[in-house]
């Protein structure tokens, strides 16, 4: 089965991260390491997901901040900010830090 990393564990990556542990190992990583204490405690600070769904989650989910843990990942899904300026234009450097981040671990084909 394969193992997915879930970068970036906001709005949209936890509760994604979370379903999917439901049925296959995960890894979430987020850069926040108030956020991965957090969540590790079982609180969710932005009320996406309550602690009885984070706890089922358990066997299957790791939560971590160390980059060295996502090696090894099958498929990697990127979910980090990508805010707009009062121009309307995107900030990609979230998005561009994510990438630098998984790049290393990524293999041919993926």
């Amino acid at each position: 089965m394969e193992k997915l990393v879930i970068v970036g564990l906001g709005y949209v990556g936890l509760p994604l991260a979370v379903e999917f542990a439901k049925s296959r190992r995960v890894i979430g990583f987020d850069i926040s390491t108030d956020r991965v204490s957090e969540l590790r405690m079982g609180i969710d600070r932005t009320g996406e997901i309550d602690l009885d769904e984070l706890q089922g989650a358990v066997n299957n989910l790791t939560i971590t901040n160390n980059s060295n843990d996502l090696q090894g990942g099958d498929v990697y899904i990127v979910t980090v900010p990508t805010p707009i300026d009062a121009g309307n234009q995107p900030d990609f450097a979230p998005l561009v830090s994510a990438c630098e981040t998984i790049g290393p671990y990524l293999r041919e084909g993926q």
